[in-house]
């Protein structure tokens, strides 16, 4: 009988109901402690008795019945406090970037980016080359290897190419910052 531990159990329909009689009560109040949320509470421990029943023949003792309904509340509860997190973060995410400083800041990052882009290209070609590489976050000594050319003249095409692109791009500050102001 499914009452006395040390028996082996065959949980039929009511051996299932006597269970669920059992245990509802208190696995919602467990996952409960979880979520803190009695309605999401509720369906995670109706989802672990609807995962007893369609696993109802791999269990022999009544202990066991019991440790898979608490492990299976735990990890669905965790794995809604999980998605929660997510989905808050997500949210979050979404209401920043609807307010007008995500857009000015998105705005001035694209302008720089095609500005710089474009000055760039005004740049004698392994001048160019370098900048690109640079901007991708290589190193002197990679960007060096890329182009088979030595560290040393990377450092100097790249200082020189900072030079003429502060000159290129002075005019556009003074414009931008008139635009954006």
């Amino acid at each position: 009988m499914i009452l006395n531990p040390g028996n082996s159990i065959k949980l039929n329909e009511q051996e299932y109901h006597d269970v669920f009689k059992a245990y509802y009560g208190s696995l919602c109040s467990f996952a409960c402690q979880y979520v803190e949320d009695p309605e999401l509470a509720a369906d995670i421990v109706q989802d672990g008795f609807v995962k007893l029943w369609q696993l109802r023949n791999d269990f022999y003792y009544r202990h066991q019945v019991k440790a898979f309904l608490y492990t299976t509340v735990r990890n669905r509860s965790l794995n809604e406090l999980e998605h929660s997190k997510v989905a808050y973060e997500y949210e979050q995410k979404i209401k920043a970037k609807q307010t007008d400083a995500f857009f000015h800041d998105a705005v001035v990052e694209e302008e720089t980016l095609r500005m710089l882009s474009k000055a760039i290209g005004k740049l004698p070609p392994q001048m160019k080359a370098i900048m690109q590489l640079a901007l991708e976050g290589k190193k002197n000594a990679e960007i060096a290897e890329a182009l088979q050319i030595s560290p040393e003249t990377v450092h100097t095409l790249k200082k020189t190419a900072y030079k003429k692109l502060r000159k290129y791009l002075t005019d556009y500050y003074y414009c931008y910052l008139l635009l954006f102001l």
